[in-house]
């Protein structure tokens, strides 16, 4: 193995951990609540405080590790992580552990800002397609996987050791670090940009907020259209300043960069999509065909298995074929898979499903990681580390979006079959116990049933559309061959 790809195993172990936990914690929420007697609304900022920290930091994590040595902030960042997760599994009650989410979501920013950067520095341009691809199957696999260890964890060891597990990996991959990584120096030394970075927090940390609790305020409620007003003029503030400050934390010259802007674009709406199907699908296999967490998490296992052949293979041809062209495909596959998706049914079994889902392993694996090539491979070495806390920061967006779209049209499509349905979504549990009532034939709760299951074909039938604008946008403005060309001169190339 070259030492580029030792380098990178510490870096690929950290960010795998890191998005896992935000998915591994839902299947741990219940017992969680039982030890703590939490409210539902406890339990939400349980998961609200990791991401709204993540999405207030990315930008700026990103941009400290062009400032000072990355290889020993990366390490700092495990160290906070691990930490934070030790401090959450001996959390004495719902506040401290909300706290301590911070607190490891702190590091998580830190790893997460920085793992593309890194890979950027370690692998030279025209050779950095395989890497990309393997960072797209550790992202997918961490959002598909999740329920599964989950599960798993919570159900035979408690839903302690969810957190304690970070730890031993934290202190190996700290070790790894320290022997593999090589010194990453600074890229640039520049005063860092207070006002700005306040200015962000304040505008994106509003944003976010609303959009992850306006589902349970209300859209129309005073508290979501504050977070709304609030973060409006913050984010122009934050603009005006970026523009006119010698030293910004986030270049919105980046934005000048076309490959860069579209493929920040594509992997915005891919991640949107991936959200809303992700957060429809435990609906239908835990809340109408009444799995467990874990079992549904073996039924997704479709998506992850593919993408482990595709995103490799699709990053490394990246770089000697013109991506646009896996661009294109990519979302066409996704948007084939979505369609599969309003074809689904309660009784439909293991590998029906299975099947079904192919298309969409497809399609993540053709596009992400030669998105994640051409965008980190468009913009100037100094400026790797802002790239990367841009793209995480807003690929989280488009995953907190794709929720709260996804809850927004299951209920706007109920209230077809129950006037006057209210604005949430009923978690899997009480769908199952629906689901055990309904078998006695009450007709409001047969129409309740036949209500969520087309529903769940709405949101698909809906956004299965928006894959194909991103095949439309990279197919107009993409330019592959100035990436392929980049990478052929810098020998990458065959």
């Amino acid at each position: 193995m070259n030492r580029e790809w030792l380098a990178f195993v510490p870096v690929g172990l950290a960010l795998f951990m890191v998005l896992l936990d935000v998915s591994v914690l839902n299947v741990a929420l219940p017992r969680i609540a039982e030890d703590f007697h939490a409210k539902m609304s406890d339990l939400q900022w349980v998961l609200n405080a990791y991401t709204l920290t993540m999405v207030v930091l990315l930008v700026l994590a990103g941009r400290i590790g062009d400032m000072i040595r990355r290889d020993r902030y990366f390490l700092f960042g495990m160290g906070v992580f691990a930490t934070g997760s030790f401090l959450c599994a001996q959390a004495w009650c719902i506040g401290s552990l909300i706290v301590f989410r911070a607190i490891q979501a702190v590091g998580g920013a830190i790893l997460s800002g920085n793992t593309l950067a890194i890979a950027t520095e370690l692998f030279p341009p025209g050779k950095r397609g395989t890497v990309m691809g393997v960072n797209a199957v550790l992202v997918a696999s961490s959002l598909a996987l999740g329920p599964v260890i989950g599960g798993w964890i919570t159900t035979h060891l408690g839903w302690h050791w969810v957190f304690y597990i970070n730890v031993p990996v934290g202190i190996v991959s700290i070790i790894l670090g320290t022997i593999l990584l090589p010194p990453l120096g600074a890229k640039e030394k520049v005063p860092m940009d207070l006002t700005g970075t306040i200015l962000l927090a304040i505008g994106l940390g509003s944003l976010t907020l609303g959009i992850i609790k306006g589902q349970d305020w209300g859209w129309d409620n005073q508290k979501t259209l504050s977070c709304f007003a609030v973060s409006l003029p913050y984010l122009t503030a934050f603009a005006i300043r970026e523009l006119s400050y010698n030293y910004p934390i986030l270049d919105l010259s980046l934005f000048r960069i076309r490959n860069f802007t579209v493929c920040v674009t594509a992997l915005f709406i891919t991640f949107f999509g991936i959200s809303s199907s992700l957060f429809v699908i435990p609906y239908y296999l835990q809340g109408l065909k009444g799995l467990s967490a874990e079992d549904a998490g073996y039924w997704m296992l479709a998506i992850p298995f593919v993408n482990t052949f595709v995103a490799p293979l699709a990053g490394k041809l990246s770089d000697r074929i013109n991506p646009k062209y896996m661009m294109c495909i990519g979302p066409l596959f996704f948007a084939w898979g979505m369609f599969n998706m309003t074809k689904i049914s309660i009784g439909m079994g293991y590998w029906d499903f299975f099947f079904k889902l192919i298309p969409m392993g497809i399609g993540m694996g053709l596009i992400t990681s030669p998105a994640f090539n051409v965008s980190m491979s468009s913009v100037p070495p100094a400026k790797a580390g802002m790239a990367n806390g841009t793209i995480r920061s807003i690929n989280t967006l488009a995953q907190a979006m794709g929720v709260a779209v996804g809850g927004v049209l299951v209920t706007q499509n109920m209230k077809r079959y129950l006037p006057g349905y209210e604005n949430f979504v009923p978690d899997p549990g009480t769908m199952k116990v629906l689901i055990a009532i309904s078998k006695f034939n009450p007709l409001p709760l047969i129409g309740m049933v036949e209500g969520f299951v087309d529903s769940i074909h709405y949101v698909f039938s809906v956004m299965m559309y928006l894959p194909l604008i991103s095949s439309l946008i990279v197919f107009l403005f993409l330019r592959g061959g100035e990436h392929l060309k980049k990478a052929k001169n810098a020998g990458g190339g065959i």
